[in-house]
Formats: C-alpha cells, sequence, structure tokens
C-alpha cells in the first residue's frame, strides 16, 4: 500500500509572471534547437528577476549538463530542490547528471527518489 506524502508537499497555487514565462520559453526554444548557451543567457535573465524561479533553475541544469559542465548542473538541481524538494524530474535529472561524473551511489539515490516522488511512493 503506498505511503502518503508527507505533510507540507501539498500542491501549491504558484503566480506566473507573463514576462517570466515568455523568457523562459524563448530560452527553451532555444534548448531544442541545441543552443544551450544562448539558452543559459536566458535562463540567467529569467533568474536575475527571481532567483527562486525553480523551472528557470532545473532548465539551466539541464542546459548546462548538455554542455558537460557538470558541476554547474549538479548546483542548479541543488538551489531548485531548495525551492521544491518535491520536484521529481529534478532529483531525477540530477542523478543522471551525478551517474555521468561516477558518483553511482548517490546517483541511484536521487533517480530512486525522483521515481518514488514521481508515482506517490514515498
Amino acid at each position: 500500500m503506498p505511503q502518503k506524502r508527507p505533510s507540507g508537499t501539498e500542491t501549491r497555487i504558484v503566480t506566473l509572471d507573463p514576462h517570466e514565462e515568455i523568457m523562459l520559453h524563448q530560452a527553451n526554444e532555444m534548448k531544442y534547437h541545441n543552443e544551450y548557451a544562448g539558452a543559459i543567457r536566458i535562463y540567467d535573465q529569467v533568474l536575475l528577476i527571481n532567483p527562486r524561479h525553480v523551472r528557470a533553475l532545473h532548465s539551466k541544469g539541464n542546459a548546462l549538463d548538455m554542455l558537460g559542465r557538470y558541476d554547474e548542473a549538479i548546483s542548479c538541481y541543488e538551489s531548485a530542490l531548495k525551492f521544491d524538494p518535491c520536484n521529481a524530474e529534478t532529483w531525477y535529472n540530477k542523478g543522471l547528471t551525478l551517474k555521468k561524473i561516477g558518483f553511482e551511489n548517490d546517483a541511484s539515490k536521487c533517480m530512486k527518489r525522483g521515481i518514488s516522488i514521481a508515482t506517490g511512493y514515498m
């Protein structure tokens, strides 16, 4: 039988800034076209406006990972997890990056945590 999520992990209502969302969309488009450096510049602009923007932190981590800048990617994932500790995708991606640099045990823990959050088994 699945365990209930711990208190404090309920869904939150978030107010979105349209300007941040447009910038995030532009950065994501650049990332999808393999323009990782340009995407990172835009994610940085979003983070200047809102340093707690979890999706910008997560996506910047993904772009850094694609450039082989693994330590910086992990730092972005950790920052995102500070603000959203139940973000399954961020946990999983942090694990993938850790695996690339040889931290198999830590990688496995992160990926398992991401999967357990995503499936509701905590």
